[in-house]
């Protein structure tokens, strides 16, 4: 890190963090690595990038630290990023995480 982030590191710093959360149940450091990749790609402005984190994020970080219907509006936005940049496997992963989700906190899924 003696010369900085580059704005692939935000790619590699979730995953890191589902280790860390895994292995370790340290939750608040891998939470942190995942707002850090958060704020790596609004940095960088990696457009190509930021559906694919922010479902990582919402998907096996957030989800640990935070209850699941505050996780809904991170797969939305991730949803919409995947959408707008033809990133097909990140808006099926969003689309089956957002209805699990919302099963598991009791939200008629005809309603979706």
């Amino acid at each position: 890190m003696q010369y900085g982030n580059s704005p692939i590191y935000a790619f590699f710093y979730p995953p890191w963090g589902v280790v860390l959360n895994c292995e370790s149940q340290d939750i608040d450091s891998a939470n942190k690595l995942g707002e850090l990749a958060l704020n790596l790609v609004s940095m960088f402005n990696t457009k190509s990038l930021i559906g694919r984190i922010l479902y990582v994020v919402a998907a096996w970080l957030s989800d640990s630290k935070y209850h699941v219907r505050e996780t809904q509006a991170r797969f939305r936005e991730s949803y919409q990023s995947a959408l707008k940049n033809g990133d097909w496997e990140v808006v099926g992963y969003c689309e089956k995480h957002k209805s699990q989700y919302s099963y598991f906190v009791g939200q008629e899924l005809t309603d979706l």
